[in-house]
């Protein structure tokens, strides 16, 4: 199914042309407070952006997948060698970028290798216009450790019978996912991949819809462990085109989370001259409870 994108709702007016040495060198988090170059209006149109996203259980956008206008889609990472907001080695080395999708009625307690920051991408629809769409391949309900899976991480795990796609299996919904994971043992790397390629010969809008539900067919494994979206990988220092909507930390990182955001936005700033907020991001203790953004100009570093 190919995706129509709409007419942008909402962008935020982030973009600024600044010298080099406007921002500091230093890898330091510091905080700019007053004079910090994003204001609080649009911190604050940017929180309430996420909390309408977040509460937004669409099961399809006028028929096209889900995730096209609803929910959080996110990857989650640590400061490296390289630009946070390019491919990673271990990422061009198996042909997709993983991330996660959060909503309330998909959430969880943690990220990814216990990670305390990251990064939060626009919608494709509704994104800024002079952004480019990322190709969203494939949604395991939770984690696969696809770095090692082929078709970009979206095929057969090694030496793992019955890991192919789920499209392969004729796998289609929620409950056919479930029988075929707890025939795996409940094995991450035995379960299937839902289609999300534009090309795909099954139904994109029907296959998100299902991936959604089968993490509430394992809810209590999946409130411990996040789900896995794979994108395909994108060019290298492309940050001004990308649709990067704004660095998070994890409230429970406390400063050295913010440390880590605060260094992104330093970077960002200084690579592509466009200001990105930094964000809290608080994930529930409890199934019951819900994910809270959180903006605060003393968090922001440029």
């Amino acid at each position: 199914m190919k995706f129509i994108k709409l007419i942008s709702w909402f962008v935020l007016p982030l973009s600024f042309s600044v010298l080099a040495n406007d921002v500091s060198d230093d890898n330091v988090g510091i905080s700019r407070s007053s004079n910090s170059v994003i204001t609080q209006q649009q911190g604050s149109s940017l929180v309430d952006a996420l909390r309408k996203d977040y509460n937004d259980t669409s099961q399809d956008c006028n028929g096209s997948p889900a995730f096209l206008c609803s929910g959080i889609t996110f990857r989650g990472n640590k400061p490296g060698n390289y630009h946070v907001w390019n491919p990673s080695p271990n990422a061009i080395k198996s042909g997709g970028v993983s991330f996660s999708y959060l909503r309330k009625d998909s959430k969880y307690s943690k990220l990814a290798y216990g990670y305390d920051s990251g990064y939060i991408i626009y919608q494709i629809f509704g994104g800024p216009k002079d952004k480019i769409d990322l190709d969203y391949l494939c949604f395991y309900p939770i984690d696969a450790a696809t770095n090692t899976r082929a078709k970009n991480g979206c095929g057969t795990y090694p030496g793992v019978s019955g890991s192919q796609s789920c499209d392969e299996q004729g796998i289609y919904t929620a409950s056919a996912w479930k029988n075929h994971y707890s025939n795996g043992n409940n094995s991450h790397t035995h379960q299937c991949s839902f289609n999300l390629r534009e090309n795909a010969s099954s139904d994109t809008t029907q296959n998100f819809a299902e991936g959604i539900k089968s993490m509430a067919k394992i809810s209590t494994e999946s409130f411990g462990t996040q789900n896995e979206l794979r994108l395909a990988i994108w060019d290298q220092n492309i940050g001004d085109i990308l649709p990067i909507q704004t660095f998070f930390y994890t409230a429970d990182s406390g400063s050295h989370g913010r440390d880590e955001a605060q260094s992104y936005q330093k970077d960002f700033y200084q690579t592509t001259g466009i200001a990105i907020p930094v964000i809290k991001l608080t994930l529930p203790n409890y199934s019951s409870q819900d994910v809270q953004f959180t903006f605060d100009r003393n968090d922001q570093a440029i």
